[in-house]
């Protein structure tokens, strides 16, 4: 025997109306008519709990970026340092490091899509240092963005790494004149060009610090060091 619905669809239904009907209703009426009446209810449900648990996700696993590495001229670099340095580092919460490669920096290269990635990577500060070639070097020297790595790298370090500082010709921001700066370190055959998974040719490390994240800078500077004597391997 069908059921029937005394109640007008037109008029506002009760909660202790619509238990009655549901009570009277064998299960596969009461799912026809839930979805009858109810389907745009439903929908809203679920795009509320959708949107709950997007947030908790997000909340979860988003990335702020505080800490940025390139590879100029290579495209060969330990994809895994992305996951593995925030821990090392003691990064913050959601803070994460940014490692990439596949820049170029050569100025007889034809694509010059790849001039004005540099370009935009520095002017928005997404580059705290690079790995590259004297080609590399030569590029951000042109931009007058490298540092001077006796000034920047720890004693220690330098120590370790004494006699490999590089001078290269630097533009002058002010006058666009140049001078002679240490703008690179040699690190071919260095403990730290195979922690980062580099092409031989990647010979040098660039110093740029763009971010502004200074903390996080020498705590990096801090790991070089780590590396290069051994304690991180």
């Amino acid at each position: 025997m069908a059921y029937t619905d005394k109640e007008q669809e037109s008029v506002r239904k009760t909660f202790a109306g619509e238990k009655a009907k549901l009570a009277q209703m064998t299960l596969s009426d009461k799912i026809q008519y839930i979805f009858t009446y109810y389907w745009i209810h439903i929908l809203i449900i679920i795009g509320i709990i959708g949107a709950i648990a997007w947030f908790i996700h997000h909340q979860m696993t988003y990335v702020d970026y505080k800490l940025y590495g390139v590879v100029i001229n290579s495209a060969e670099l330990n994809e895994d340092l992305e996951q593995e340095l925030p821990g090392l580092l003691s990064m913050d919460g959601h803070d994460g490091f940014s490692f990439i490669g596949g820049l170029s920096g050569d100025p007889d290269s034809n694509n010059t899509s790849y001039y004005n990635q540099i370009d935009l990577y520095t002017v928005s500060g997404q580059m705290d240092f690079a790995f590259t070639d004297e080609a590399g070097v030569q590029y951000l020297c042109d931009l007058g963005t490298p540092l001077d790595v006796t000034n920047e790298l720890p004693e220690d370090l330098l120590e370790v790494w004494s006699g490999r500082e590089a001078v290269f010709n630097q533009r002058n921001d002010n006058d666009d004149t140049y001078f002679e700066n240490y703008a690179a370190i040699d690190i071919s055959d260095t403990k730290v060009h195979d922690y980062f998974g580099l092409d031989d040719n990647m010979s040098y490390l660039v110093l740029v610090d763009l971010s502004g994240n200074h903390e996080y800078v020498e705590a990096f500077y801090q790991l070089l060091y780590q590396i290069e004597v051994g304690e991180i391997q």
